[in-house]
């Protein structure tokens, strides 16, 4: 439907994979560009720079902390009128403070790097948080429920796709950059070129998307997508248990997923010293199995509902953390079982992002996602805060941990706790009503 004007099916065909086309686009754009201004290059250009323990800890959590302000996406709309300007603006003002991630090496030296950096990337968590909350609220509308399984899972495939060979192929170039042959100044030069092109792809992947409308076309609707909390729950397509099942199950999981957070980049990049080309061959197995599981999902998912699946995808996913368990004696080829248990995560984030689609209302559900998907952002960056402040505290002390009369290493048992944390998270989705599936117009 345009400007309240229903569409032959045909026409809706056709506009809809036009639509899924320019998604792709954009996804395989925007995560080319993201995954060399985040994740791996991130934190090793800040091991790099020298950042302590403590450093790490907040960096690492800092964009799940300040998403959560993504929860003022309604008042932001009240701004801007409709979501696409909204996910424009923001995504644009998101590059800008990407610029400053590269620019950190070039600060005076009484200037205090780390400082810069954690400002620069608080700034561009929150404008990417209301971005992207913007855009998936944006798309729903684009898309029909019916397909959303099939719709979201070939977006999630790009961007897989994507993140298997771009990191890998940037961190073989790093690599040689780091070699004893070369010198400092070429390695820097490298992180340089990195973000900077990285930063470039994230600007030009909004161009796909900005040959479709707005769907807010008159006032009337454009007021609908900014409502007032108390007015949120009126709305014929809100399930009020589900949602609440979806909210407790999102921050349960986020509370368990989080505090390993630190645990796993120390235990890889400082214990197992895993490199950064071997980092990305595991995280390019975890995402080509992800391509095929959130396929999966997409079709069962269209046809016989989403909280089965989520719920056994969760359950299943979680025994990735033995494997990190068994890493511990020192040996890092456990870490593969672990990333290949990942991969499930494809179905995991799909069946988790559809599901909480149908169970909230449409037009006007910008709140409620940010609710859930920042709020457990926030729920997780807080516990990997406690998590890698605890571990630096139990790591630099002498005294062993004692426990059930036995000693405790204090990786294993944060993996421990979290790994049972993780395995119950489903159960709250027995709150979750089974959906209706949406039959064809």
């Amino acid at each position: 439907m345009i400007a309240g004007i229903p569409l032959p099916s045909s026409e809706l065909s056709t506009r809809t994979k036009q639509i899924r086309r320019s998604v792709v686009q954009n996804q395989m754009l925007f995560t080319a560009g993201y995954s060399l201004t985040t994740g791996g290059f991130l934190y090793y250009f800040m091991g790099a720079l020298g950042a302590a323990t403590w450093v790490l800890t907040v960096l690492l959590a800092l964009p799940e902390i300040v998403g959560v302000l993504a929860v003022l996406t309604p008042l932001a709309l009240r701004l801007t009128a409709n979501r696409k300007r909204l996910f424009v603006a923001t995504s644009i003002l998101a590059r800008v403070c990407t610029c400053g991630i590269p620019l950190v090496v070039l600060l005076p030296e009484n200037w205090s790097k780390l400082s810069f950096l954690i400002g620069v990337l608080a700034l561009q968590g929150i404008f990417q948080s209301i971005a992207y909350t913007a855009y998936l609220s944006w798309l729903s509308d684009l898309a029909p429920e019916k397909s959303w399984g099939r719709f979201f899972a070939r977006r999630d495939i790009a961007k897989a796709l994507v993140l298997i060979f771009i990191p890998i192929a940037a961190a073989w170039l790093k690599d040689y950059l780091r070699d004893p042959a070369t010198t400092d100044s070429i390695e820097w030069t490298g992180y340089l070129i990195a973000f900077g092109i990285g930063n470039l792809l994230q600007l030009i992947s909004l161009i796909p998307l900005l040959k479709w409308p707005a769907v807010e076309v008159n006032s009337e609707i454009a007021h609908q997508t900014a409502p007032t909390i108390p007015s949120m729950t009126d709305h014929p397509g809100y399930s009020m248990p589900g949602f609440l099942g979806i909210l407790a199950f999102s921050w349960w999981l986020a509370f368990f997923q989080g505090m390993t957070q630190t645990a796993f980049f120390l235990h890889s990049y400082r214990e197992l010293q895993v490199s950064l080309t071997n980092y990305y061959l595991l995280t390019g197995l975890m995402y080509a199995l992800q391509m095929v599981t959130a396929a999966i999902a997409g079709q069962i998912g269209d046809r016989r509902g989403y909280r089965t699946m989520l719920m056994l995808s969760t359950f299943a996913v979680s025994f990735a953390i033995p494997f990190w368990m068994f890493s511990l004696e020192g040996n890092w080829l456990w870490l593969w079982g672990a990333y290949a248990m990942w991969g499930l995560f494809g179905a995991v984030n799909l069946s988790l992002q559809n599901q909480l689609l149908i169970v909230t209302p449409r037009h006007r559900n910008t709140f409620q996602l940010a609710l859930c998907r920042q709020g457990a952002g926030l729920i997780a960056g807080l516990t990997g805060l406690a998590g890698g402040f605890w571990l630096e505290k139990q790591l630099g002390s002498s005294a062993q941990i004692e426990w059930m009369s036995r000693k405790w290493n204090p990786f294993l048992m944060i993996f421990a706790v979290s790994f049972l944390g993780r395995l119950t998270a489903p159960l709250w989705l027995l709150l979750v009503p089974q959906e209706k599936m949406v039959t064809e117009q």
